[in-house]
C-alpha cells in the first residue's frame, strides 16, 4: 500500500514539475524579442576616413537612436572588401554583427577573376539597401567638351584617348567600357589604386578622364579645377540636380552602385525585420537625408525582399559583362 502511496506521490510531483516547466517557457520572451540588449556591430571592408566609412557612422548614429543600444562600426579593409565580409559571414547569427557592404563585399563570388573570398553571397542575408554612391565622369575645368555627347565625339576622331578608373571590376570602368563599346570607341583604360592617386593624375592632365566619386571632388569642382559631365547613375543626384545622368545619355548601366545591410545567413526573420525596420523609419528622416545628401551619398532605401531581387538581377548583370569583357575564369 505505500509502495503504491509512494508511486502516486512521485507522478504528482513530477506532473507538477512539468506542468510549471511549461507555465515558464510560456511566459519567456520569443528568440529576438528583446533585441537588442547589447551593442551593435557594423562591420565595414574600408579603412576610417573615406566617404563609404562616413555614411556607415551617420548610419551608425541614426540607428542607436532607434535601437537604444551603442552601435559601433568596426573597420576591417583589406581583399577587396571581403575581409570585412567574412567577419560577418562566420559571427553568430544573432543580429548583433552585421555588415554594410557595395558588391564587392556581398557578392564576391561574381569577382571571382580578380580575387578569392573564403565565402559567397549565400552565406550573406540583406537586410536592406541604403546608399547609392556618386560616381563621375570628370575632366579638368579648361577642358573642351561639357557633356558626355562631346566627348564621345571627340574620342571616335582620337582613337587611343585615356580614361582613368580604380580597377575592372569596379562601375567606373564598367561605365566608360560600355560607352566605348556602344559607341565602337577605342579607349586605352588607365587603373589607379584610388582617387588619391586618380584625380592628381587627372588635374595634372596625364589622363584627360577620370571617374572619382562626387564627394571627393567637390571643393575642385566648387574651385573650378574640375567639371562633372555626367554622373552613374539612374536619376539625377540630390546633391547635384543639375548633372545629368549617364542614362539620361541613352547609356544602359550593367549595375548601379549600392551600400546595403547585411546579417549571417541564418538570423532569425524577427531580428532581419526589426533591423530592416529601423533603417526604413531613418531612411525617412529628413536630418538623415539631410547629412547624406551634404556627403553626396544619396539615400535609397530598399525592403529586404525588394533588395534580394534587386541582388539576384545584380549578379546576372555584372556577369554577362563581365563575360563579354573575358574577365571570367
Amino acid at each position: 500500500m505505500k509502495t503504491k502511496m509512494g508511486k502516486v506521490f512521485v507522478a504528482c510531483v513530477l506532473s507538477i514539475g512539468f506542468c510549471l516547466i511549461v507555465s515558464r517557457w510560456s511566459t519567456l520572451p520569443a528568440a529576438g524579442s528583446d533585441y537588442p540588449n547589447k551593442p551593435v556591430s557594423i562591420v565595414i571592408g574600408v579603412p576610417p576616413g573615406g566617404s563609404t566609412d562616413m555614411a556607415a557612422r551617420v548610419l551608425a548614429q541614426f540607428m542607436e537612436k532607434q535601437l537604444k543600444q551603442p552601435v559601433v562600426i568596426v573597420n576591417k579593409p583589406g581583399a577587396a572588401g571581403t575581409i570585412g565580409g567574412y567577419a560577418v559571414v562566420s559571427a553568430k547569427p544573432d543580429g548583433y554583427t552585421l555588415g554594410y557592404f557595395p558588391g564587392s563585399g556581398s557578392i564576391p563570388e561574381i569577382y571571382s577573376y580578380f580575387y578569392a573570398a573564403p565565402y559567397s553571397s549565400n552565406d550573406l542575408r540583406p537586410v536592406c539597401r541604403v546608399h547609392v554612391p556618386v560616381i563621375t565622369i570628370a575632366v579638368k575645368a579648361d577642358a573642351p567638351w561639357n557633356n558626355l555627347k562631346e566627348l564621345v565625339e571627340y574620342a571616335r576622331k582620337n582613337p587611343g584617348m585615356k580614361f582613368g578608373h580604380i580597377g575592372k571590376s569596379t562601375l567606373q570602368y564598367v561605365v566608360m567600357a560600355t560607352i566605348s563599346r556602344a559607341e565602337n570607341l577605342r579607349m586605352i583604360d588607365v587603373p589607379f589604386d584610388g582617387d588619391s592617386t586618380m584625380v592628381p593624375a587627372l588635374l595634372g592632365g596625364h589622363i584627360p578622364v577620370g571617374t572619382p566619386v562626387l564627394y571627393v571632388i567637390k571643393s575642385l569642382l566648387d574651385g573650378k579645377k574640375l567639371k562633372v559631365l555626367a554622373v552613374c547613375l539612374q536619376k539625377r543626384a540630390p546633391s547635384a540636380p543639375d548633372i545629368p545622368t549617364v542614362a539620361e545619355a541613352g547609356y544602359k548601366l550593367a549595375y548601379v552602385p549600392f551600400f546595403g545591410l547585411y546579417a549571417p545567413r541564418k538570423t532569425p526573420d524577427e531580428i532581419v525585420k526589426k533591423l530592416d525596420d529601423v533603417v526604413r523609419k531613418i531612411a525617412e528622416d529628413r536630418e538623415f537625408q539631410d547629412k547624406n545628401k551634404a556627403m553626396d551619398m544619396p539615400v535609397e532605401y530598399e525592403d529586404a525582399a525588394s533588395f534580394e531581387k534587386y541582388l539576384v538581377h545584380y549578379k546576372e548583370n555584372i556577369q554577362s559583362f563581365f563575360r563579354n569583357e573575358g574577365l571570367v575564369k
